[in-house]
């Protein structure tokens, strides 16, 4: 949209153009990333009366600084004459501190093997800080295709939690292993739960094994999850990723987030049907209870279905958004939908040996797996009958990661030389989008194969030289679609970049990655 950014002073109107193009021609505003990443472990580990310890510690942080760049404010053009081109839009700071004690005993008991028992705790502090953009970011609604993280976005928020466990693992007849754990977790901000596992395995023979699982589990939202908060902007439209959280989503009707609950069970076999080959195939059935989910998109204006509710709320929430754009509303992470998951995992390695011409191990895994929403979460009574999760929100959850998934591998050795060659076979997708949220369009993406290779030369004990390239023949998704019977471009999922790839690949958007490394020991 070349005349976008523009203001008219005495009947005299003068545009904009972030790259100094007469005639203006438009404009490309992109995402620009520093991350600082840093993380100090330490810990002790020893035996003391039969028990062996291990202490430790760990602090980590992450920092993430955005910036936009090639974009232009056009209201702070419109208003002052001036817009700058590079906007500090603010910052994203996760850390985390953790204080483990871990200890383990043998005990005998007259059993085929000795009782290992194990148990310790774990402290754990977690801080998620978002800091807001320089002025000329979120002056009114911002730079063009991401504003700045406003005052009402930024603040400090954490949480601490402290764990205990006990875990024993006994062998009461030769060939038959059982394990039993539990786990006690207490959290400031939700409570306490208690989650347990139970385990065995019966070894026929050296050729032939069974295996299963039985274990329940919970997932607490991270504190992304809880206090994130943005506005997503393209040239028609304007959405506010609502802290679910906050005030302005109980103003609404929802909730503050809590943990995901899960019951897991597996049975699997393990066979050896010749020396060198290992073939294992496990069945498993995860079931979870208040899956954490973003919503579809709920309208304020401009879609199929509209609610000033929501308007409110964005106002409550101190987001300002583009006069300009055409359709305005929210997204908000909730406790959406209990899910099942069904699938199959088989593997088989197999390991050879050519005597002077090196050693090979070669792998084959497949995976099969269906995952079914059974209940879904209803809407606050503010937004009506609608479905929080429109279509396109369930086929993120339903279609949209391939059901099989297929991957080859091998690995060869010789002296100081080594190779990593696999290819990975990826099932079709799909997903659905929608230019207004009332009328959805099916995308597909079809088989893939994705090649990786990788070559080592261990030139000392201490040095050691690689090169390699993952997706090596730079395979790509396809482009997001047009509306069938289209004159005037309308994307499918609304806005205006065209050629933008399906972004539920499961290979990623940007086509080959090549590199070069050198790990240095010491």
């Amino acid at each position: 949209m070349p005349t976008r950014v523009s203001r008219t002073v005495g009947g005299v109107t003068t545009y904009f153009d972030p790259d100094g193009d007469s005639p203006v021609n438009g404009f490309s505003p992109r995402e620009k990333i520093r991350e600082e990443d840093m993380a100090f472990t330490g810990g002790l580990r020893g035996d003391v009366s039969g028990f062996h310890y291990d202490l430790s510690t760990t602090f980590g942080q992450d920092k993430n600084e955005i910036y936009t760049i090639d974009s232009a404010n056009a209201s702070l053009y419109a208003d002052t004459g001036f817009t700058p081109t590079t906007f500090y839009n603010g910052f994203f700071k996760s850390s985390e501190f953790t204080a483990n004690a871990d200890f383990t005993h043998e005990v005998e008991a007259g059993m085929a093997a000795p009782i290992n028992l194990a148990f310790g705790g774990e402290y754990r502090k977690n801080v998620y800080e978002i800091g807001s953009g320089d002025a000329a970011s979120i002056y009114k609604e911002g730079g063009q295709s991401y504003p700045g993280f406003r005052p009402s976005d930024a603040g400090v928020n954490g949480r601490e939690s402290q764990a205990a466990y006990v875990d024993v693992a006994l062998m009461p007849i030769e060939g038959l292993k059982v394990d039993v754990a539990g786990r006690y977790e207490h959290y400031s901000d939700f409570g306490s739960k208690f989650i347990y596992k139970g385990t065995t395995r019966y070894d026929f023979s050296d050729a032939f094994a069974l295996r299963g699982t039985f274990s329940t589990g919970f997932r607490a939202p991270t504190l992304a999850e809880s206090f994130y908060s943005a506005t997503n902007v393209s040239p028609t439209a304007a959405f506010v990723q609502l802290p679910a959280n906050s005030a302005a989503a109980k103003l609404i009707g929802f909730d503050n987030l809590k943990p995901e609950k899960s019951t897991n069970y597996s049975l699997g076999t393990v066979i050896r049907p010749v020396p060198r080959l290992t073939i294992t195939i496990d069945a498993y059935q995860v079931k979870i209870e208040d899956r954490i989910l973003g919503t579809g998109s709920i309208f304020g204006q401009g879609g199929a279905s509209n609610f000033p509710i929501v308007t409110a709320a964005i106002l409550a929430n101190g987001n300002v958004l583009d006069p300009t754009v055409s359709q305005t509303g929210i997204n908000i992470f909730t406790n959406g939908a209990d899910t099942r998951t069904r699938g199959i995992d088989l593997v088989a390695s197999y390991a050879s040996d050519f005597g002077d011409y090196g050693k090979a191990t070669w792998t084959l895994s497949g995976n099969y797996n269906k995952t079914k929403i059974t209940k879904l979460a209803t809407a606050p009574a503010a937004l009506g009958n609608i479905s929080l999760f429109d279509a396109g929100a369930r086929a993120n959850i339903e279609t949209a990661s391939p059901r099989v998934k297929v991957i080859g591998s091998t690995f060869y050795s010789i002296d100081k030389f080594s190779m990593t060659l696999r290819g990975t076979v990826y099932g079709k997708s799909s997903s659905k989008y929608s230019p207004d949220g009332g009328t959805f369009y099916t995308q597909k993406i079809g088989t893939a194969f994705i090649g990786d290779v990788e070559l080592n030369f261990k030139a000392t004990d201490e040095l050691e030289l690689s090169i390699g390239a993952n997706n090596v023949f730079n395979k790509r998704p396809p482009t997001l679609g047009l509306v069938p019977g289209t004159t005037n471009n309308t994307l499918v999922g609304g806005g205006n970049q065209l050629d933008a790839p399906l972004t539920f690949s499961p290979y990623g958007i940007n086509g080959g990655y090549y590199y070069a490394r050198m790990n240095v020991s010491f």
